[in-house]
């Protein structure tokens, strides 16, 4: 199989969705396929260096791109073709002519933010439209679908009307649409016909093997004393922020001989912004900063249980919980409206409903004090990661059906 994998963003430089894409893509390099990647050119490859990575407990700072192994783990497997716009009519033209050189199935990576003109590129999604409608095999995996309306900031309801018209022209577009969470179905049926629909997990593309000897070295880095602890991994983005400044320190009245660990990009202004607000609560907490991808299992490992709320709830769309899963922590998370029933199912990880610091307090406490438990939840959430979660699972639900098909 031939893929043409559209993305706005791609490593070195990139965020989420990018990790996610050349995970991808090196995934079906691997069972075979010819893999081409066509993605804007980057403005600053070397703009996500300015954070600060930890790649031991100890010894002094370094600061490389912390997915920059990726591109070249991916280079001998995966084309990636820079284009010389954000998928205005220069790359629209250099896209039609690869295609036609090249016929394959086009899968494009869904952000509506992503593809220029200020989230508005309605001109991009007619053109695939109409790619598609000259036969090409257009296959669209929506990992977000569009800006809300609301009343706090106006001017965004304009674009929230185009990227509505967006969403709809997409699915006219798309022999087959994907989705990073089952809850976008309900979104996308309002603006439009569902073609065949399938629902993709957002796999972690971090590791899964952490040596017992790193393990510990972070334990001992994080808790000198030994006390067990409770950990976070993720980017510390504004809404996460907030439940974590409401949770933490009702966990550490609760729970005062734990320690915190705070893991990931942002960490460190986080714990800043924890010392201001609450002293005592910071003297317990550590922060990593950024940290090199082959670190962050023996971290998360290192914790006895993570904590991973969420005010709209844990969706299959969430990396940050997706790698505690992988690794086999167990994890304590919240439900909210954007919460799928296979967490239900699977329960690969312990919720409280949204908002409930009390609840989440309750389940972190209990776990702590037992160990059963605590290992049962994490086998649970491994388990589930492996069969439903895992790029494994993605790239066998890409292939199954061949370019064209239904």
């Amino acid at each position: 199989m031939i893929w043409h994998v559209v993305t706005g963003e791609y490593p070195p430089a990139c965020g989420g969705v990018g990790d996610y894409t050349a995970e991808v893509a090196r995934a079906l390099a691997m069972a075979g396929d010819a893999v081409h990647v066509w993605v804007p050119r980057a403005e600053d490859p070397v703009a996500s260096a300015a954070t600060p990575v930890a790649s031991a407990p100890v010894g002094s700072v370094a600061a490389p791109v912390a997915s920059a192994f990726r591109r070249k783990e991916l280079e001998t497997s995966v084309r990636v073709h820079e284009l010389p716009d954000r998928f205005g009519r220069a790359s629209r033209r250099i896209l039609a002519a690869a295609w036609r050189d090249t016929p394959g199935i086009v899968l494009l990576q869904y952000v509506p933010n992503a593809l220029g003109a200020r989230g508005a590129n309605l001109p991009f999604c007619r053109w695939l439209r109409r790619i598609h409608r000259r036969g090409a095999d257009v296959r669209v995996m929506f990992h977000e679908p569009y800006f809300y309306f609301g009343l706090a900031r106006p001017w965004r309801n304009v674009l929230a009307l185009v990227q509505r018209m967006m969403a709809a022209t997409l699915l006219q577009s798309a022999t087959r649409i994907y989705l990073s969470t089952e809850t976008w179905k309900r979104y996308l049926a309002a603006v439009g016909v569902l073609p065949p629909v399938e629902t993709l997990a957002i796999a972690s593309s971090l590791p899964s093997a952490a040596p017992l000897a790193a393990i510990d070295r972070w334990r001992r880095a994080i808790a000198p004393e030994g006390v067990q602890i409770v950990g976070h991994f993720g980017t510390y983005g504004e809404h996460v922020a907030g439940e974590l400044h409401a949770a933490l320190p009702v966990l550490a009245e609760r729970l005062p001989a734990i320690r915190f660990a705070l893991a990931g990009d942002g960490s460190v202004e986080f714990l800043e912004d924890m010392r201001q607000r609450h002293p005592r609560f910071a003297a317990r907490a550590w922060a990593s900063g950024r940290l090199e991808p082959e670190a962050v299992p023996a971290v998360l490992r290192a914790c006895d249980v993570l904590l991973q709320p969420y005010p709209d709830g844990i969706t299959t769309r969430r990396t940050s919980v997706m790698a505690g899963l992988k690794n086999g922590v167990a994890t304590v998370s919240t439900s909210g409206v954007l919460t799928e029933a296979i967490w239900n199912v699977t329960r690969a990880a312990a919720l409280a409903p949204a908002e409930d610091t009390s609840g989440l307090a309750d389940i972190v406490a209990a776990l702590l004090s037992d160990p059963t438990a605590r290992a049962a939840l994490g086998s649970r959430g491994a388990y589930a990661y492996c069969q439903h979660f895992s790029i494994e699972h993605t790239v066998t639900a890409l292939r199954a059906r061949p370019a064209g098909g239904s």
